[in-house]
């Protein structure tokens, strides 16, 4: 008899302020294997999945029969079939299906000629028990330029986006509500900070990229590390976001 098991490796909850129905959300980006990829998750019998606005990949995991008693019993287990080299890394490219996508976005200004958004669990941008993969919205800097659209926060951690531009040599800080709007005082946006070059030249809106390495920061591996034989190698069964936030000025 054979035995198949699938256990989830990882999720990534896609967000985006402007829908209404969730569901729609991937209706209007595409997300896809780069074409290595593919043969990784093939290697590593990886499989991909939808369910409304979250995509989730399963990992074919161990398992045995015990007919010990006369009775089949099928015993599965937490950890992948086949071992994983900590080296190796999926690639997902994301590109835009409907333009209401950006246009609904605080995104849709910021300028992009050569630049791709860039998301991945190496971000470390974990907050209580949430992982995101976007990078944390950075601090208001009064010597950066700001485009409208673009976020920051201050020192009581509210974030605010731009709703005019501002530059080093004309600042103006978040306490101005001409030029920022406080918008929230807790959610890690899609913000500038994710945006960039496309030095690998994949031509989309943006690209995810989800490392096996077991010693990445804030717990966002996939597999826990132990120099416990019997616990290493355990699915911890990662629950990703990427949030991204509607435009604050039309």
């Amino acid at each position: 008899m054979i035995v198949c098991n699938y256990t989830r490796l990882f999720s990534i909850e896609f967000l985006h302020e402007s829908y209404g129905n969730p569901e729609d959300i991937l209706n209007d980006i595409r997300i896809q294997p780069f074409s290595p990829t593919s043969l990784v998750m093939s290697g590593y019998r990886i499989l991909q999945k939808r369910d409304r606005n979250i995509l989730h990949w399963f990992v074919q995991t161990k398992a045995s029969i015990d007919n010990a008693e006369g009775k089949i019993k099928v015993i599965t287990g937490d950890k992948p079939l086949i071992t994983f080299d900590e080296d190796s890394t999926l690639t997902f490219t994301i590109n835009i299906k409907s333009q209401k996508y950006l246009d609904e976005s605080n995104l849709r200004r910021l300028e992009r000629t050569n630049k791709i958004y860039r998301f991945g669990n190496d971000s470390g941008n974990k907050h209580n028990v949430l992982f995101f993969l976007s990078r944390e919205i950075p601090p208001y800097n009064a010597a950066r330029d700001y485009q409208v659209g673009m976020l920051v926060t201050d020192t009581f951690d509210h974030t605010f986006e731009a709703i005019q531009e501002s530059s080093g040599a004309d600042p103006h800080n978040t306490t101005e509500t001409d030029f920022w709007e406080d918008i929230t005082d807790f959610v890690q946006y899609v913000s500038q900070e994710d945006l960039a070059v496309d030095t690998e030249e994949l031509k989309s809106f943006g690209v995810i990229k989800i490392f096996f390495d077991k010693d990445l920061a804030n717990d966002f591996s996939l597999l826990k590390k132990s120099n416990d034989p019997e616990e290493d190698n355990t699915i911890l069964g990662k629950e990703y976001i990427i949030h991204f936030k509607n435009n604050a000025v039309n």
